[in-house]
């Protein structure tokens, strides 16, 4: 019996140490004709899991931003099939935003749109204003130079070079959603002429000189009606004579009524405080038939806008346009101390370019008539010759 035992009990270790021993793999292996692993029907259904946690397949990831869903394995078959590789489109090229020659400023009128609201509610909406006090305001608009020549021809020559610079500043005014526009602006004007002799024994002062303070408001009243308000203060001189007359102020007021989506009305005043002149009217009709074109009809400085290209981020525009223009200054005559205005009457072309971040500049070429010194005090007044003129400036 012994025997009979212990020789059955080696038969048993020898088949154990006989039989293959699987352990898990972390790579699955296929199931099928090509495996080793021999296929066996359970005898009976198991609640064991088929495969042990280090061998169940993890969901496939989509790498981050290759726009791919990730494997779902609840899903269905069919909702699983991956989807070609697509080429990404490249972003899209940065577009500046349009720019206008009809940007607001204390020197320019204030904007209009094509399409505001108006006094009829068939579809038509009043232009809203870019200020917002839940935005950053922006301090200091921007900084201005311009050159003016008038060139010394005829048989009565009077030349003049008038250069100017200034700058915008914005603040918040009240609750409104209008900035009060601050500009302080400083010129020189280099005077050629006139050739004191009879009957003309006119006399100008070489140089004259203006310091200024302009405060520039435009206000939205309702859906249709808005305001253009202005109001300058300088000194005006040639700082050999400096009295009363030389502080002038200066004012403008607009009313603006929009009619249809194309079509405004303007009607005010402008006060210039000159000698032979102190208020003007001013209005008119403002014109714009579509987004590259604008007609001003509007007393006393008429103007006409058109676009003309495109280069790259610039646009360029071209323009015809005439003023009233001159200026008045108090100046050390010969014999007296007095204050001179000089009126002319102007029309001229321009072309003009508004580019990326603001920059904007301008050359014109035209015709002057009608030019007269005017005296406070003292005749005679002297008419100069027709003359040409050419005007540049830069804004940014």
């Amino acid at each position: 019996m012994r025997a009979a035992l212990l020789a059955g009990l080696c038969t048993g270790a020898v088949r154990a140490l006989g039989q293959r021993v699987q352990f898990p793999s972390m790579v699955e292996q296929p199931l099928g004709p090509t495996s080793t692993t021999p296929l066996t029907t359970p005898a009976a259904p198991s609640t064991t899991p088929l495969t042990t946690p280090w061998t169940t397949a993890q969901p496939a990831m989509a790498p981050s931003g290759s726009g791919l869903a990730p494997f779902d394995p609840y899903a269905s078959p069919l909702a699983q099939a991956t989807p070609p590789p697509q080429a990404f489109p490249p972003p899209p090229a940065y577009t500046p935003p349009p720019y206008s020659p009809t940007a607001p400023s204390p020197y320019a009128p204030a904007p209009y749109s094509p399409t505001p609201s108006a006094l009829y509610p068939e579809g038509i909406q009043m232009p809203q204003s870019n200020f917002s006090f839940d935005q950053t305001l922006k301090f200091m608009q921007d900084v201005r130079l311009r050159w003016e020549w008038l060139a010394p021809i005829g048989d009565r020559p009077l030349g003049l070079n008038d250069v100017q610079t200034n700058v915008t500043f914005a603040v918040p005014f009240f609750r409104t959603t209008s900035p009060l526009m601050i500009t302080p602006g400083f010129g020189i004007q280099f005077w050629e002429g006139p050739v004191t002799e009879a009957p003309y024994f006119a006399d100008l002062p070489p140089r004259t000189y203006e310091a200024f303070l302009d405060s520039a408001w435009y206000p939205r009243v309702n859906n249709w009606f808005s305001a253009q308000l202005g109001v300058r203060v300088g000194a005006y001189t040639d700082f050999n004579t400096f009295n009363t007359n030389s502080i002038r102020i200066m004012g403008r007021g607009l009313g603006v009524v929009n009619i249809t989506p194309t079509w405004q009305v303007a009607l005010g005043v402008v006060y210039l405080d000159r000698v032979l002149i102190k208020i003007l009217p001013a209005g008119g009709l403002i014109w714009v038939p579509n987004p590259d074109a604008r007609y001003e009809f509007l007393f006393p400085n008429p103007r006409g806008t058109r676009r003309w290209t495109t280069l790259g981020n610039t646009d360029i525009w071209v323009y015809l346009a005439g003023e009233y223009g001159g200026g008045s200054w108090t100046a050390q005559r010969e014999m007296l101390s007095d204050q001179f205005d000089y009126n002319d009457l102007r029309v001229f072309g321009g072309i003009e370019s508004f580019g990326l971040r603001g920059f904007h500049a301008f050359f014109e070429v035209g015709y002057v008539w009608d030019r007269k010194i005017i005296y406070r005090f003292g005749p005679p007044d002297f008419p100069a010759s027709d003359t040409i003129m050419l005007r540049a400036g830069a804004t940014y």
